[in-house]
């Protein structure tokens, strides 16, 4: 693993504004199918020769199904945004299209192969009352998912995302103000971040919406410090991650840099890098924000 502090080679990239000019505070939204669309793809090219390929090819299976829902399901307008007020709420009630969401991406998914305690999951996801399955979403949403939900977590997180990536499409970016923390549009905390090639600007990823935000880079997107920041790669890696650490607060964020790997779909290609996750964390960072993908129950039964 290699390190490179804020006063490395790192630190003379530009950050966005000056030469560069306004910087916009969002990234365009392509719409849910083509989000999917995209990561079904990039899953399917990654699980290539990877130590983990059955469960990537898994996972491309399972957003080329959030693409096919995406596309079918009709969705009422995001409400007009309230001054103060994020447009979609991630913290407050499941939004009541979710289980329609859920339904038919159990349909798309009905023969999938898969390991056997994601195939229970399936069959118990499609067994429970729409009580029950509000109390898992709510619990996934909140980030505390009991240890009976775990195998239930990534495909209940598949359908809540369909349903917050469709919704965060059809705002607009004049409506979306800025924030201190967390997704501008839903709440969520970012999974990831991408750098741009040409500019260098960073964007941060929502997992849950798929939207893409500005944050100057070369400050921990956690407590803001800049003088603690680090950057970790595995050694010897081409590949597009490196891990920003925090000495100040301990905790770390994937960034993806898009010159590096032009083809990369930042959750896709987050996923297949849990390698870094992995070495990171045995220096003791805790990673900010949350993959919908990366499901302890599941993950260990796929790479059993």
């Amino acid at each position: 693993m290699t390190a490179s502090g804020p006063g490395g080679a790192s630190s003379t990239l530009l950050t966005g504004g000056g030469e560069l000019g306004e910087v916009p505070y969002l990234r365009p939204h392509p719409g849910a199918p083509a989000v999917f669309a995209r990561r079904a793809a990039r899953f399917e090219a990654l699980a290539v020769g990877h130590a983990a390929g059955d469960y990537l090819a898994m996972l491309s299976r399972l957003a080329s199904a959030q693409k096919t829902v995406a596309e079918r399901l009709r969705l009422p307008l995001p409400a007009s945004a309230v001054a103060g007020a994020l447009p979609l709420d991630a913290a407050g009630a499941p939004p009541p299209p979710w289980r329609e969401a859920l339904g038919l991406l159990l349909g798309e998914l009905a023969g999938l192969e898969a390991p056997a305690p994601a195939r229970a999951a399936l069959e118990r996801l499609g067994r429970l009352s729409a009580a029950d399955l509000d109390g898992v979403a709510s619990r996934l949403l909140a980030g505390g998912l009991t240890p009976l939900d775990l195998p239930l977590g990534l495909f209940a997180g598949a359908a809540l995302q369909v349903v917050f990536t469709a919704q965060a499409a059809c705002l607009q970016a004049a409506a979306v103000a800025r924030v201190e923390e967390g997704c501008p549009a839903c709440g969520s905390s970012p999974t990831c971040g991408v750098v741009l090639g040409d500019d260098k600007l960073r964007y941060l990823v929502c997992g849950l919406c798929a939207t893409q935000w500005h944050q100057t880079r070369l400050q921990c997107v956690l407590c803001r410090s800049s003088g603690a920041v680090a950057y970790l790669s595995l050694d010897g890696d081409t590949g597009p991650a490196r891990a920003e650490t925090c000495e100040g607060c301990r905790a770390y964020l994937k960034l993806l840099y898009i010159e590096r790997g032009p083809a990369l779909e930042p959750l896709a290609d987050d996923v297949a890098t849990l390698a870094l996750d992995l070495l990171v964390g045995e220096r003791g960072f805790l990673r900010f924000g949350r993959s919908p993908y990366l499901v302890a129950g599941v993950v260990a039964s796929a790479e059993a």
